[in-house]
């Protein structure tokens, strides 16, 4: 069956490392219990996402966000999904906090939030200089492992984070990478997934190009000119990317859309 993906060209940027630590959003008001494939509860949260309205939404240990109910899938699949789940993924992979890390949430509507989302989305969107957003979503993955790490990988950490933005109508997401020391497991062959899916097996949009290299670098990656930061505008029927163009559905393969990620 034809799949249709979204795809983002991505800039390979200079630096070494991705985004301060200091500029990624405060999510310090609810922290997740060590799990290895756990979520979050529900959380009462308006945000349109793909052309549809959710009220709830739900953090996943393994780097995703879902709307209708948890969902515990730990190896990252290929978007569009087979199934009906409407996902965020910021960096979907197998992520244990058993032993180490920690995934903390926040929904706010603190002024100073707000107004700093707003300067966040006015700057990379010129259509939207009267955006007032209402609420701000922040999940954070800190120093997070992957499952049955061995040899060198099991000091290997992975800190980012997904920050849901909304007036009501309009909505963006900012994905944000602060340090990616792993991409998958270690046979390089299953590796993390970026991206969102509509929910309708159909629309989708993959941020990550299908190879290890792509993923182990996406703190250096952007569409914003700062490294490891990324944001979409997501309400719509297409998913719009930072720099202002809607980009249309495109039939291929991974192989085909890969000289669109390098």
């Amino acid at each position: 069956m034809a799949v249709f993906i979204l795809i983002v060209s991505l800039k390979l940027m200079s630096a070494v490392s991705g985004i301060d630590f200091e500029d990624m959003y405060p999510s310090d008001d609810q922290l997740m219990g060590p799990t290895l494939d756990g979520s979050s509860p529900v959380i009462f949260f308006n945000f349109p996402f793909f052309n549809n309205f959710y009220d709830t939404i739900y953090v996943n240990n393994n780097g995703h966000l879902t709307f209708n109910s948890q969902y515990w899938q730990y190896i990252p699949q290929s978007l569009p999904l087979s199934d009906n789940t409407p996902l965020i993924a910021v960096f979907w992979m197998d992520v244990d906090t058993r032993s180490t890390g920690q995934v903390w949430y926040k929904l706010s509507n603190d002024s100073a939030l707000l107004s700093r989302a707003k300067a966040d989305i006015t700057a990379y969107f010129d259509l939207q200089t009267s955006f007032q957003p209402t609420s701000v979503f922040t999940a954070t993955w800190l120093d997070v492992p992957y499952w049955q790490a061995a040899g060198d990988d099991r000091t290997k950490r992975n800190t980012f984070q997904v920050v849901l933005v909304t007036d009501g109508s309009t909505s963006f997401a900012m994905f944000h990478y602060q340090k990616i020391e792993w991409a998958g497991y270690a046979n390089n062959i299953t590796k993390a997934v970026v991206g969102f899916n509509a929910g309708d097996t159909l629309n989708s949009f993959t941020v990550n190009n299908s190879d290890y290299t792509d993923v182990i670098n996406l703190e250096q990656r952007s569409n914003t000119g700062v490294p490891g930061k990324f944001i979409f505008r997501v309400d719509g029927t297409t998913i719009e990317a930072a720099s202002g163009s809607e980009l249309t559905k495109q039939y291929c393969c991974h192989d085909q859309c890969s000289r669109f990620l390098k």
